[in-house]
C-alpha cells in the first residue's frame, strides 16, 4: 500500500507535515477531509512491500472473524464500520493490521473476497464462500456457515491431537533411548567383544549397519526433506497422503453441497449458484463445467453424472431431492453425510494411530535390546 508524504494545513490554519498510508491518491485526499486539513501537496513517498512468506491465519482467528463479522451485519452495520470496530475491539497485535489493510481495502472499493485474496493469510475456501456470500447478497448467511464448518473444523483437530499426545511422546522418548544405546551402548560392547577374540551375532551386525547408514546419511536426508519442503511451500503446493483422499473428497463435498444449499435457499438459480460455489473446490473447472452441462438443459443429477468425479450415493441423494422437489434439503443433508464420514474417518485413523505407534516402537526396542544382549552373552561365553 502507498505511503503518501502530505503538506496540509489543519483547522487552525498550521502548516502540517503528514504521512499517511492509501489505496490511492483520491482515497487519501478524502481521509484528509474527513479529518478537516487542507492538503497543499501530496506525493508517493514509498510502497509497502508485502512480504514474500505470509503466514495464514490461525483456524481459530478465522472462525473468530466469520463469527464476528456475521453477527455484526447482522446487527445492520456497514461492512467498513464493522471491519473497523474489529480492528479496535481486537488484543490481538497481529490482527490488527489484518483488520486495518482489509477496511482500507474495501473503502478503496474493492470487495471483501478480493481484499482477503490479497493478503494470502485466509484459506481459499473461505474467500470463496465470502465472493459467492457478496455476488449473492446473503454474505451474512455464507458467513454463519463458514464460521460452523470452521469451529467443526477446530473441534475435530483437538480431538485428533488429543489422541496423539501420548503415543507421540511415547515415541520421542523410545526414539531417544534407542539413539542412546546405538550410539553409545553398542559400540562399545562391540569394541569389547570383537578385543575379546569373538564374533558379532547377525543381530548385532545389522544393528551397526543400520546405525553407520542412519549417521551418514542423516544430513543429506535433511537436506533434500528441506528442498522439497521449500519447493512445495514456494509452488504453493501440499504433500498429501494419499491415505486421506476420501477424508479429503468428502469434506470437499459437505462445502460444495453446504455453499449450495444456501444459495438456493437465498434464492439464487442454480447455476448462478454453482459459478459462485466454483472458487471452493480445489480441483478447479470442475463446477464450471457442471453448471454448463445444467445450461444446456441437463439436470443436476445427470450433470454430476455425466461429470464422473462425485460419488454414487450423492447423485443418488441429489436425483432423489429433483424428483421430490426439496432438493435444498437433500443438499445439506449431504453435506452433512459426508462431514459425518470425513469426521468418523479421521478418528479412526487417529485411534489407530496410537497401538500402530507402540507395536512399531516396541518392535524397534525389541530388536535393539536383542542385538545388545547377544554381544553380552557371547562375551560371557567366552569368559567361561
Amino acid at each position: 500500500m502507498p505511503l503518501f508524504k502530505i503538506k496540509a494545513y489543519d483547522t487552525k490554519g498550521d502548516l502540517k507535515n503528514l504521512r499517511k498510508e492509501a489505496q490511492s491518491e483520491e482515497q487519501a485526499l478524502h481521509a484528509l477531509s474527513l479529518e478537516g486539513y487542507i492538503p497543499i501537496s501530496l506525493e508517493i513517498e514509498r510502497t509497502r512491500q508485502k512480504s514474500s512468506v505470509v503466514k495464514p491465519l490461525a483456524l481459530s482467528d478465522q472462525h473468530i472473524f466469520c463469527a464476528m463479522l456475521s453477527a455484526f451485519l447482522r446487527s445492520g452495520l456497514s461492512l467498513t464500520e464493522v471491519l473497523g470496530l474489529l480492528q479496535r475491539q481486537t488484543r490481538d497485535k497481529r490482527l490488527r493490521p489484518v483488520y486495518a489493510e482489509l477496511r482500507e481495502s474495501v473503502e478503496g472499493g474493492h470487495a471483501l473476497a478480493h481484499a482477503m485474496e490479497s493478503q494470502g493469510v485466509f484459506r481459499p475456501s473461505l474467500v470463496g464462500m465470502v465472493e459467492s456470500g457478496e455476488r449473492s447478497s446473503s454474505l451474512p448467511d455464507i458467513l454463519e456457515r463458514a464460521a460452523a464448518l470452521l469451529q467443526s473444523e477446530i473441534s475435530l483437530r483437538r480431538k485428533i491431537q488429543s489422541a496423539l499426545t501420548y503415543p507421540l511422546l511415547m515415541l520421542f522418548v523410545g526414539a531417544g533411548v534407542v539413539a542412546f544405546l546405538i550410539t553409545y551402548v553398542v559400540p562399545q560392547l562391540t569394541d569389547i567383544v570383537v578385543d575379546s577374540g569373538g564374533t558379532l551375532p547377525l543381530a548385532t551386525r545389522a544393528l551397526l549397519f543400520l546405525s553407520s547408514a542412519i549417521r551418514a546419511g542423516a544430513i543429506p536426508a535433511l537436506l533434500i526433506g528441506a528442498g522439497v519442503y521449500f519447493y512445495f511451500k514456494k509452488k504453493g503446493k501440499r504433500i498429501s497422503l494419499p491415505l486421506f483422499k476420501d477424508i479429503r473428497l468428502h469434506l470437499t463435498v459437505s462445502l460444495i453441497f453446504s455453499q449450495l444449499s444456501t444459495l438456493i435457499k437465498a434464492g439464487v438459480p442454480l447455476v448462478q449458484a454453482l459459478e459462485m460455489t466454483g472458487p471452493i473446490d480445489a480441483k478447479k473447472g470442475r463446477i464450471p463445467a457442471i453448471a454448463e452441462e445444467v445450461r444446456k438443459g441437463y439436470r443436476f443429477s445427470q450433470s454430476l453424472e455425466r461429470e464422473g468425479s462425485f460419488p454414487e450415493d450423492v447423485i443418488a441423494i441429489v436425483r432423489i431431492g429433483e424428483v421430490g422437489g426439496n432438493l435444498p434439503d437433500c443438499m445439506d443433508r449431504i453435506a452433512a453425510n459426508s462431514w459425518e464420514f470425513a469426521q468418523a474417518s479421521m478418528q479412526k485413523w487417529s485411534s489407530l494411530a496410537e497401538p500402530i505407534i507402540i507395536l512399531a516402537l516396541g518392535v524397534i526396542v525389541g530388536f535393539v535390546v536383542v542385538a545388545v544382549l547377544l554381544p553380552i552373552f557371547s562375551l560371557s561365553s567366552l569368559v567361561s
